[in-house]
């Protein structure tokens, strides 16, 4: 098997265009009445690429490594860009993902209030603030809700103690969907609550992504999981086939339990996420718990790419909804909402949401993120920010995951510093939680990254909070998270020219990372 994942991995297929590149301008080199054909042809074919990509309507960025590649190896770089830089969905995902959104969207609709622009819903639900849940709801088409109960989790171990809670209540059926499937005291505790409702009649549903789970389980776990009454698929089988898709992560991680409880956040099913293991230190994680209408959301997010993956084709989905939520006391408003690739997201929701809330700030913004590779239009909203006086601040791990993703996250403290933004790393070890607080307002908690596998290639998801008041637990714990984290200045962080001459080179290429 590693054989073949090596024959048909994307290292060989480039290593082999280079190989068969410098063998033909070596050998055209002693044929001279071929070569200048030869050259002709790959100039052409350069110029042409040069135009298409240049007018391609998308940001800069994304453009730049790929021309880089064009004019310096165009035999590697035209095949690869056809390959990996517009990644496809086949026709038939496409049709029945569309489908199953505008199923789901009848009732999330409802749950929302019927017509997300009338008075009395939508965007409206976030008062002066409507701009932020108004974006949302034209590019994501889910609406904001009011009358729910938000409860958020600092920390991954509270959160698993909730979650068992809640899985042990669930009469009709019980949803996840989750990047990372990984055995140990985390997984089991809830493999065996899902044994003992599947025997009891309920619908147990679980999707994780196969290349988050590659190292974790074994690659037929979903088989066993199947036998045992569990619904379980992977999502996006990697197959070692050249193409772009693989790209494209299933990285959300939702519970939905009976249409009345969701859950979602950073936290996937693996023990270093509850501490129970400490690879990098202190694992920091948080997630939240929804009640209410806005898990029908949540349900509408698993059901289409669920579906989707299985080739299921349900008819009826009304027996998955509530007909009538409970309607808590709590104030505020919250709107859980999707995002992903192109071509179905048309727009990167996910990214733009940050810089709506950015922009949004009048008095403070504080960010937690686990990798801090934003594009030049994020770090302009980070840096104009502060140069409005926001007092924005960016909390990092100390102890990286990944250390050249770490290096590459370093790399970016400088130019933001230079602005006024503040930024802290954890220091007792990983921060994975992906959190903005702003104004004691309005907060955002989910699953994005501010990097590029997060913001373009992954399916994600994420909920936006107005006046909830678990936004004033949110912004306490970021200050209780901001006394064990040591701030990095212009004066106290430097980096050497060879660790910044590397980024320079991997910052370059990070859009294709």
């Amino acid at each position: 098997m590693k054989f073949f994942k090596l024959l048909f991995s994307k290292t060989l297929v480039v290593f082999l265009l280079l190989v068969v590149q410098f063998t033909l301008i070596l050998v055209t080199n002693f044929v001279f009445e071929v070569y200048p054909w030869f050259q002709l042809i790959s100039v052409f074919l350069a110029l042409l690429m040069f135009f298409y990509i240049v007018n391609k309507k998308e940001c800069p960025e994304f453009k730049l490594p790929w021309l880089v590649l064009l004019f310096s190896l165009p035999l590697f770089a035209i095949p690869f860009y056809i390959i990996f830089a517009n990644p496809r969905m086949p026709k038939r995902a496409f049709k029945q993902l569309k489908t199953i959104e505008d199923e789901t969207g009848k009732y999330t609709a409802k749950a929302a209030g019927g017509d997300l622009k009338s008075a009395e819903s939508g965007a409206k639900k976030f008062g002066y603030r409507s701009d932020v849940a108004e974006y949302l709801e034209n590019t994501a088409a889910l609406g904001a809700h009011t009358h729910n109960r938000v409860t958020y989790y600092k920390l991954g171990e509270d959160f698993y103690k909730d979650l068992l809670i809640e899985l042990e209540k669930a009469e009709k059926y019980i949803f996840m969907e989750y990047f990372i499937v990984h055995p140990g005291k985390m997984w089991d505790g809830i493999h065996e609550i899902l044994l003992k409702k599947v025997k009891c009649g309920v619908e147990v549903r679980l999707m994780y992504d196969d290349i988050g789970t590659v190292g974790k389980i074994p690659s037929g776990y979903y088989k066993k999981l199947r036998k045992e009454g569990i619904d379980c698929y992977k999502f996006n089988t990697f197959r070692p086939v050249m193409s772009g898709v693989h790209n494209n992560r299933d990285h959300r991680k939702i519970t939905v339990i009976d249409g009345k409880v969701g859950f979602t956040g950073g936290i996937n099913l693996g023990d270093e996420y509850i501490n129970e293991v400490k690879p990098f230190g202190q694992w920091k994680d948080t997630t939240i718990k929804i009640e209410g209408s806005a898990v029908d959301n949540l349900l509408a997010l698993f059901l289409q790419l669920f579906d989707m993956n299985a080739k299921k084709n349900t008819a009826d989905y009304s027996a998955y909804f509530v007909a009538e939520h409970e309607k808590y006391d709590e104030k505020g408003s919250i709107l859980p909402f999707g995002d992903g690739p192109k071509p179905f997201y048309k727009e990167q929701i996910g990214e733009n949401n940050y810089i709506n809330l950015i922009n949004a700030a009048k008095r403070y913004c504080y960010i937690t993120t686990p990798y801090l590779i934003p594009d030049f239009n994020l770090t302009t909203a980070l840096r104009n920010a502060a140069y409005r006086g926001v007092d924005v601040r960016i909390i990092t791990p100390h102890i990286p995951d990944k250390k050249t993703i770490f290096a590459m996250t370093r790399s970016n403290y400088s130019y933001l510093l230079k602005a006024g933004v503040k930024i802290y790393e954890y220091t007792p070890g990983f921060i994975h939680a992906k959190m903005l607080v702003a104004d004691d307002d309005l907060a955002f908690v989910g699953t994005i990254n501010l990097d590029y596998r997060s913001l373009v290639h992954h399916y994600e998801c994420g909920a936006v909070m107005f006046e909830t008041p678990c936004i004033k637990d949110i912004k306490a714990d970021f200050e209780q998270t901001l006394s064990v984290s040591q701030e990095k200045t212009l004066e106290n962080f430097k980096m050497n020219k060879i660790a910044s001459a590397t980024n320079a080179i991997m910052n370059l290429f990070s859009p294709m990372l």
